[in-house]
């Protein structure tokens, strides 16, 4: 293998594809990047047997072949060359030769024989949307998804196909985020998509109107990009029954202005950070929502105006809870639906039926 490249394309890809490396694998191999010269195109993969990235860049091959090269180290060393013209070697001796400029170096390969395949096979299963619309139904849901290793099928986003609504859904047991988006689908489906994947797509595009095909089979999802490719494997198992846990109706509905709002608790919340639960109070109250919070550290105890539609309440809320759902809201206003001080509530942005928030409240002395 002999091939001659841009060091800032080299670089892209070789930081694109990283994201799909092993770390400390059984298998060392999975450490590596493999690179294929042919025609006249260098193509770099990674991948962990979860996930797999593949990035191709124009190059003027002068010799095809391939090798695995070890990943950590060419990722660092490629951050180094984005000015240079790279040059690409295979040497016998098993090493992989860099020139660049006037210089040259070599790094360790891996056997290409001990690389894993990959699958590329495809089914009808998929749905088309626009880039920037599933960045934005991603973004609304992923934050909510669980990182307890001890419930696996939480640790990634219901992707819900039903008469050309894609619905998304992502909870840890404390709350649950809930999007919604009409899109071109082949056929209703559903699949668990893990949320390292979700976010490795986001990265990969841009915000523009362009659509995107998602690809979706028993146990991947195969997504390609121009001249990205991105696979990985779905979470496999049976989702949380999530219809039955949103409440049907509500005694209270508080709107209030979401910067505000969103102020207001952060401001409590560096009170409220002394505390394990990150607890804020709210006592609602007419036309006035009043925002406290109380640790050794000291008390915050501000007033936020609302809009109260039934009776007054105390309720309490884990701060960064809130504050993880109100940064991604775009509207002016939100609603916030309530019952009791020990019912879940939820909470949407006025105007809009596509996002739903649901939030366990904190149990709180009278």
């Amino acid at each position: 293998m002999k091939v001659i490249c841009d060091g800032l394309d080299l670089s892209d890809a070789v930081l694109k594809v990283s994201k799909a490396l092993s770390v400390k694998s059984s298998n060392p191999v999975l450490e590596g990047i493999k690179i294929s010269a042919k025609q006249d195109k260098l193509t770099l993969v990674a991948t962990d047997l979860e996930l797999t990235i593949e990035k191709s860049i124009k190059a003027d091959v002068l010799m095809e072949g391939e090798t695995v090269v070890v990943g950590k180290y060419f990722v660092e060393f490629a951050k180094k060359l984005e000015k240079e013209q790279v040059e690409l070697s295979f040497l016998e001796e098993g090493q992989l030769q860099i020139k660049y400029s006037d210089s040259e170096s070599t790094l360790q390969v891996f056997s290409v024989e001990n690389y894993p395949v990959i699958n590329r096979e495809q089914e009808d299963n998929y749905f088309i949307i626009n880039k920037a619309d599933f960045k934005k139904i991603v973004e609304r849901t992923v934050f909510s998804c669980s990182i307890d290793d001890g419930r696996p099928i939480l640790k990634g986003c219901l992707f819900e196909v039903e008469n050309g609504v894609l619905t998304t859904v992502a909870l840890d047991g404390f709350r649950m985020a809930v999007a919604k988006k009409e899109v071109n689908a082949s056929a209703d489906f559903k699949s668990i998509i893990p949320s390292r994947t979700l976010l490795e797509i986001t990265r990969l595009i841009d915000g523009t109107e362009e659509e995107i095909k998602i690809c979706l089979k028993k146990n991947s999802i195969f997504v390609e990009l121009e001249n990205t490719t991105l696979i990985s494997r779905l979470i496999e198992g049976e989702f949380v029954k999530y219809k039955h846990i949103l409440p049907t109706s509500f005694t209270n509905t508080v709107t209030v202005n979401k910067q505000a709002f969103l102020t207001s608790i952060d401001r409590a919340s560096i009170v409220a950070k002394n505390d394990k639960f990150n607890i804020v109070k709210f006592d609602i109250k007419e036309d006035v929502m009043n925002v406290s919070a109380k640790s050794e550290v000291g008390n915050v105890n501000e007033n936020v105006n609302i809009n109260l539609i039934g009776k007054d309440m105390s309720i309490a809320f884990n701060s960064k809870y809130l504050m993880d759902f109100l940064k991604i809201v775009e509207h002016d206003f939100i609603n916030i639906n309530l019952n009791s001080p020990i019912d879940p509530c939820t909470i949407r942005p006025v105007g809009e039926d596509g996002f739903t928030y649901l939030i366990l409240p904190v149990r709180i002395n009278a």
